[in-house]
């Protein structure tokens, strides 16, 4: 058995820094306005899922329009930032936001863990069917789908062998080894202040 080493981390975009190609997905759920200020700088691409934001402006706005305000909508249009109404119906807004986004950038999904149940299922079925590196920043917590190399949450599957190597409350080297042998969601607690 080859075992594949990935190593993920976080620390950049909770420091409104990027080494690499993030796009930001704003969610239509209360946000942290200090996780949105951050990770609005480490994105390369804004989106805004149907009425995502009302506080910066995106370069996309998408959605079948059915929780946006006529005025937010218009406002975009006048500040020259791409509108996009999608009726599908097999599609949510999230799904449609996804679409836009060019394969070789990370996802970053702000909101879409707390609010309503079938729309914190649905995204963390996301992190599961996206073939894509995808975290998701929501008030208190970060989470993100680590393929078989590692992981902690089983959601979704019946089982999984865990074993871990670094997990400790105050961490000094915030390294932490997890091997797995099937796909798990690894989700953490945000500390403020970043």
């Amino acid at each position: 058995m080859t075992t594949t080493t990935t190593t993920w981390t976080c620390s950049e975009l909770l420091r409104g820094e990027s080494s690499k190609s993030y796009a930001l997905i704003i969610v239509n759920q209360p946000i942290r306005s200090d996780l949105l200020e951050e990770a609005w700088k480490s994105a390369k691409i804004t989106l805004c899922a149907d009425g995502g934001a009302n506080r910066y402006l995106p370069d996309i706005v998408k959605g079948d329009f059915d929780s946006i305000r006529d005025d937010v909508r218009l406002y975009y249009t006048s500040h020259d930032v791409r509108v996009i109404q999608d009726k599908d119906e097999y599609s949510t807004d999230l799904m449609k936001c996804i679409a836009e986004v060019p394969e070789d950038y990370a996802l970053v999904l702000l909101g879409g863990l707390s609010g309503r149940v079938d729309q914190t299922v649905h995204t963390m079925s996301l992190l599961h069917k996206l073939h894509r590196e995808i975290y998701v920043l929501d008030g208190e917590s970060f989470a993100w789908l680590l393929r078989e190399t590692c992981g902690i949450l089983p959601v979704g599957i019946d089982s999984a062998r865990v074993k871990t190597k670094g997990l400790k409350w105050d961490t000094e080297n915030p390294l932490v080894t997890i091997e797995t042998d099937r796909p798990v969601i690894w989700t953490c607690e945000i500390r403020s202040p970043l």
